[in-house]
């Protein structure tokens, strides 16, 4: 044990101040005095203030996101009763859908075009009209009925795309009267009615 005492007092470091020998352990210089302990032991009351700062931010990142997830969990209960909301309103749309005549919706959209589509676009229609042509083109089955004029550049076509309802089409007569249940999806040459079934 003396020996080993006797090593460790015989070994020497260099001063990082004046670069003088000192023994190595040694907590000041001998020849400048320099306080040769670590920062930390040192600055111990400071030490521990960045402790408790460390420890409160560790704390305080933890809580925020704890609150931003509720933030989020309640923004996200909010967008769901608003689609729900939406859904609802659609549901209405569906169950009631607008009933009008063939010769009635096709003088809107020639009457104001614009005008039409704002009130009958993308809604659900109940159109009865005379059958003027009944066809396929570009395998889709449609039934076009009349705008009661002669030469109209705009008839009412109805595209069915169920089979059974092709079915039901597939029976019907030219001037027959029917009624048809379907979305208005605007009008290129004719007014176009998508989704159709027959009533």
């Amino acid at each position: 044990m003396e020996n080993s005492n006797e090593q460790s007092q015989g070994q020497t470091i260099k001063c990082p101040k004046c670069k003088e020998d000192i023994q190595l352990g040694a907590k000041k210089c001998k020849h400048c005095g320099a306080d040769l302990r670590n920062w930390f032991v040192k600055h111990k009351i400071m030490t521990a203030i960045l402790i408790i700062i460390g420890i409160g931010i560790i704390g305080s990142a933890m809580g925020g996101n704890e609150t931003k997830n509720t933030s989020d969990n309640s923004s996200t209960a909010n967008n769901s009763q608003e689609a729900k909301k939406e859904e609802s309103k659609k549901e209405v749309a569906v169950v009631a859908p607008i009933k009008i005549t063939a010769v009635d919706l096709a003088k809107a959209y020639e009457e104001n075009e614009v005008k039409a589509d704002k009130d009958y676009k993308d809604k659900k229609v109940e159109v009865t009209g005379k059958i003027k042509d009944i066809g396929v083109i570009l395998d889709q089955t449609y039934v076009v009925l009349s705008s009661g004029k002669d030469f109209s550049m705009t008839d009412i076509q109805c595209f069915f795309d169920d089979k059974a309802q092709i079915d039901k089409v597939s029976e019907l007569k030219k001037d027959a009267t029917i009624t048809v249940q379907g979305v208005v999806d605007g009008k290129s040459l004719n007014v176009g009615v998508k989704k159709c079934e027959l009533r």
